[in-house]
């Protein structure tokens, strides 16, 4: 099992850029390092990461930002919805010519994240972009507890061990009203897929392979939009999140290609419920792979698991129905 402490590092930078036309595809300069809190949960094995959070709109605002570029890059655009400018982060592999159709991965992050979740140095996320040629973009989803939208979708309520301790992060949720909770998943919503409009508006996207992914909070928000915009996505994967959802539209995801990861000591979503639902799944016919690493939590199934991941994605098309 991967040492907890080497769970450190990310990429949170301000894009010092030279406005130059799309269509010179030139890199963007280095992303500047930011400083990240971890913490570790020695009674759960869980580690947090606490990014920090994005500039205020005003300051956001004024970022520059190179139309077309390739690499690592802190991106934003006004929300108009929100009323608010709103980051996201992309990486563009170095081979980018402009003109051949590259596939696409919208990532969500868990709850308490931003646009850098999986951004993590030991996730290996670069590497494996410019392996299988993936763009990959990373909205915020307007609050970093947004959700996606997947309230709208009831849960069952699973049983839980009242001697469990809390999950870390349960202790940084907002106290919203059921009113202010859903305007703000709504939100989330939007946001996600107003980003994915302007990276297949700004950069030659191969929409036949577009694929969407989330962990955690990240993964019920794939399990929600990956039905409800189910013609956008071309496979889907989740990872240590979303299972239990009353009367999910099944029916929606046949012949997509989908991946569930999920980990043996994970004190948030527990193997047997991952197994459930995939077995749940699998009785009506969807096509699922399931992966369940033993000996990893909840934050370390990303770094195990994560080129499985990437792998299966780049390995995989939604079939025709």
């Amino acid at each position: 099992m991967m040492n907890p402490t080497t769970w450190v590092g990310a990429i949170l930078g301000v894009c010092l850029l030279v406005t130059v036309p799309a269509a010179s595809q030139e890199p963007a300069p280095a992303q500047q390092p930011a400083p990240q809190k971890t913490t570790f949960d020695v009674r759960t094995g869980a580690t947090e990461h606490v990014d920090p959070a994005p500039p205020a709109s005003e300051e956001l605002a004024k970022q520059p930002q190179t139309p077309g570029a390739t690499g690592d890059q802190q991106r934003h655009y006004y929300f108009a919805e929100a009323k608010t400018e709103s980051p996201y982060h992309i990486y563009v592999p170095n081979n980018y010519d402009g003109k051949t159709k590259l596939p696409l991965i919208v990532a969500l992050h868990g709850a308490g994240g931003y646009q850098n979740y999986f951004f993590q140095a030991n996730y290996g996320m670069p590497d494996l972009m410019e392996k299988y040629g993936f763009i990959f973009v990373e909205p915020l989803g307007y609050d970093s507890f947004g959700g996606y939208g997947a309230t709208n979708l009831p849960r069952v309520k699973y049983e839980t061990d009242a001697k469990a301790p809390m999950y870390p992060i349960n202790t940084r949720r907002p106290h919203w009203t059921p009113e202010e909770a859903q305007h703000i998943t709504e939100l989330s919503e939007k946001d996600v897929m107003n980003v994915l409009a302007l990276v297949e508006k700004e950069y030659v996207v191969d929409i036949s392979r577009v694929y969407l992914m989330g962990h955690s909070m990240g993964g019920s928000g794939t399990w929600y939009l990956g039905q409800k915009y189910a013609d956008k996505w071309a496979g889907l994967g989740v990872m240590s999140g979303g299972f239990g959802f009353v009367d999910y539209p099944l029916q929606k995801l046949m012949g997509m290609p989908i991946i569930v990861t999920a980990g043996g000591r994970d004190t948030a979503v527990h193997g047997p419920q991952a197994q459930a639902e995939v077995a749940r799944f699998k009785s009506v016919g969807l096509d699922v792979t399931y992966i369940e690493a033993s000996y990893q939590t909840h934050m370390g199934n990303i770094p195990f698991n994560f080129p499985q991941v990437i792998e299966f994605l780049a390995t995989h098309q939604r079939k025709p129905n």
